[in-house]
């Protein structure tokens, strides 16, 4: 949005003076007397005296030169990061690795260096003799990539070939805000663009469809446009309709949403609704789901909170605390439920699912669950990348950066880091196997459901009772 900056005098009644409108970003000079300011791309650099004329102040920037030797700024780059390595490393020992015999070693290749990325390519291969997780290199004064933006549409669905047409085996549904997986939209299932499991695309803006070559080549550069297409319960076009869609470029967080629902969906009918299902994507926005979740399924007694493909995020220790949360006392109204104290507690009986694809805070979350001993644990071990980056970490000189672990979580017995190089090992081990996947099962999740099942049986959730109402005489 533009901005608008105004003077104004406290020594005088309330009158304002506008300076410049329909601006980005500005900057004063230490004594306020002169200003810099960003507009339609240009910049300008004027008096705060008075208002500036148009154009007034505009900086030329085309005789602006920077000369750079980047064989000199590679060699300052090299050093700087293993001094960052040095300093900032949460292990001051480095793992045992001798630094400054590696930088040795290592200089030996920078003659060689002719592009920034191979300088890249080599603090990686150095810097990674501390193995170690969230160790990273990249960015630095290279052309941005090659090639245009995505240009193939895509209609969040899955297509079989039938009388040389496409039809569609699989729609992606819409789900809600309060979706296992949290909203998203498809663009086949909306209001006045709806389509069936089954039914058959046969035109793409004009063009009629079959399967003489790929159905992603009718949406080559069709991505989030208004497009039509014509799509009908029969091959040979009878009862068709035209529909206005927006092909989408990625399918991710779409399919994820429905695969989250339907084990929403599964876990209702394994355990004949006494359990609720909570999906977690990750612990930055999508921890909401979980919280939500929680407050959702309060009055079933068990949960499974399934965290799959989880890469991490924020360190959610807030959450072990709900999760541990008890009842201590009730409040009561002549109508309605009874509130417990505190508020919220969960489900009495909660599981956890995790597998391979787990790291970093979603490993956090595993190994403070487990210490907490909040539940039980059902998957595979987790891929043991828990050692984090989480202060302040320099830059290099021309915009590159390196990122490396300043923080680690450990046991408090003093036995082990927990998780870096380990993972967290489950309860009980369930793998998935290509056999499965093409049954379309989901053994993890079933046996989920088994063991909160059984953990609900073995510990039930013991209703308040209410004392009997006081008769004073």
């Amino acid at each position: 949005p533009s901005q608008a900056i105004y003077t104004y005098d406290l020594s005088k009644p309330p009158k304002f003076d506008r300076i410049v409108e329909e601006i980005g970003g500005f900057e004063f000079s230490r004594d306020g007397q002169r200003l810099l300011y960003t507009k339609e791309r240009n910049w300008f650099l004027v008096s705060t005296k008075e208002p500036p004329k148009p154009d007034e102040g505009k900086l030329d920037f085309k005789r602006l030169e920077v000369k750079v030797d980047p064989r000199a700024e590679w060699r300052q780059i090299y050093r700087e990061s293993w001094r960052i390595m040095r300093d900032w490393f949460y292990d001051p020992n480095h793992h045992g690795q001798n630094l400054a015999e590696l930088e040795r070693h290592y200089a030996e290749y920078l003659p060689s260096i002719t592009r920034r990325s191979d300088l890249n390519a080599l603090l990686n291969m150095m810097l990674g003799h501390v193995s170690v997780s969230h160790l990273g290199v990249g960015g630095g004064d290279q052309p941005p990539p090659a090639g245009p933006p995505p240009r193939t549409g895509l209609l969040g669905a899955d297509y079989e070939i039938d009388a040389g047409r496409y039809r569609f085996k699989r729609v992606l549904r819409s789900t809600q805000y309060n979706s296992a997986g949290g909203s998203a939209l498809a663009p086949l299932d909306r209001p006045g663009a709806s389509v069936k499991d089954g039914e058959y695309l046969l035109e793409v803006d004009g063009q009629n469809v079959d399967a003489s070559k790929s159905v992603f080549a009718y949406f080559d550069g069709k991505v989030n446009q208004p497009l039509k297409i014509k799509v009908g319960p029969t091959a040979n076009g009878e009862g068709a309709r035209t529909l206005t869609v927006f092909p989408v470029p990625d399918e991710q967080a779409l399919r994820r949403a429905n695969w989250a629902e339907g084990n929403r969906l599964r876990v209702e009918q394994l355990s004949g609704g006494k359990l609720g299902y909570i999906y977690v994507p990750n612990f930055g926005a999508a921890t909401i789901d979980l919280m939500r979740g929680l407050v959702g399924y309060a009055d079933r007694p068990g949960v499974v909170i399934d965290q799959r493909y989880n890469g991490g995020g924020i360190t959610p220790d807030y959450l072990i605390e709900w999760l541990r949360r008890k009842p201590i006392y009730y409040y009561m109204f002549r109508e309605g439920d009874d509130i417990p104290t505190p508020t919220n507690p969960g489900p009495n009986t909660k599981v956890l699912v995790v597998n391979e694809n787990n790291f970093s805070a979603a490993e956090t979350f595993a190994f403070m669950y487990k210490l907490a001993r909040v539940g039980p644990i059902v998957g595979t071990r987790t891929g043991g990348g828990g050692i984090g980056p989480y202060v302040f970490t320099p830059g290099l000189m021309d915009g590159g950066n390196v990122q490396l672990p300043n923080r680690a979580a450990y046991n408090p017995d003093g036995t082990s880091f927990g998780i870096e190089n380990i993972g967290i090992t489950p309860d009980h081990e369930v793998e998935i196997t290509p056999r499965d996947l093409l049954a379309a099962r989901d053994p993890q999740l079933e046996r989920a459901v088994q063991v909160a099942l059984a953990e609900s049986a073995k510990n039930p959730v013991t209703p308040p009772k209410r004392p009997r109402y006081p008769i004073h005489k």
